[in-house]
C-alpha cells in the first residue's frame, strides 16, 4: 500500500539511486572535477528540461538551468558534452511532477555544491550561475511540495515512476568516465 506522504515515499523508494547518484558527483575538490561535474549537469538538465517543457502541465513549470550551465562552461573554457537523448516516455500529471521532484529537490544540494563551487573560485556571476540561481529561492521547493501532495493515493507509483526515470537518466549521465575538460 503506497504511503499517504507523497513525499516520504519518494525519498523512500528512490534512496539507493539518490545516493548512488550522489557518489556519482564526487567531492569536487579541484577545479578538473567541478569542470566535469558542470559539463554533465549540462548535458543532463538541457536534455530533461526541453523533454519536460514539451509536457502539458499546468501546475508547475520546469526552472531551466541549462543555459546558465552553458554559461558556467564557457567561463570555464569547456565544451559541452554531446547532447543525450531522454527515454520516450508520455509525461502524465503525476509522472511529470515525479520527475519534476527530482529536479526541485536538487535546489536543496545546489546549497552544499555551491559552497564548494566557492571554494574554487567560482561565484554567482563566474562557473556557478546555475547553482547560484538553484541555492536561491528557498521558498520554490516549499511550493512544489503543495503541489506534489496533491497527486492521489492511487497515482503515487506513477509519480515514482518518473522519480525513478530521472535518476536513471542521470546516472547514465554522471557515471561516464570523465571527458578531457582542460
Amino acid at each position: 500500500m503506497p504511503d499517504a506522504n507523497l513525499r516520504h515515499h519518494l525519498r523512500h523508494a528512490s534512496s539507493a539511486l539518490h545516493q548512488q547518484l550522489d557518489t556519482s558527483l564526487g567531492e569536487l575538490t579541484t577545479k578538473l572535477d567541478y569542470s566535469r561535474y558542470v559539463q554533465k549537469t549540462h548535458c543532463f538538465r538541457f536534455a530533461l528540461e526541453r523533454a519536460l517543457l514539451s509536457a502539458d502541465s499546468v501546475d508547475w513549470q520546469v526552472d531551466p538551468i541549462s543555459d546558465l550551465a552553458a554559461e558556467d562552461l564557457a567561463d570555464l573554457e569547456v565544451t559541452s558534452l554531446p547532447h543525450a537523448n531522454v527515454p520516450v516516455r508520455e509525461w502524465t500529471r503525476s509522472s511529470y511532477l515525479g520527475a519534476l521532484y527530482v529536479l526541485e529537490g536538487s535546489s536543496l544540494g545546489a546549497r552544499l555544491l555551491f559552497r564548494r563551487a566557492e571554494a574554487l573560485g567560482m561565484t554567482m556571476d563566474f562557473g556557478a550561475r546555475h547553482l547560484a540561481h538553484l541555492a536561491a529561492d528557498h521558498q520554490r521547493w516549499r511550493n512544489f511540495v503543495e503541489i506534489l501532495e496533491t497527486i492521489p493515493v492511487e497515482q503515487h507509483e506513477t509519480a515514482l515512476d518518473g522519480v525513478l526515470d530521472v535518476f536513471r537518466f542521470a546516472l547514465s549521465i554522471y557515471r561516464e568516465p570523465a571527458h578531457e575538460c582542460a
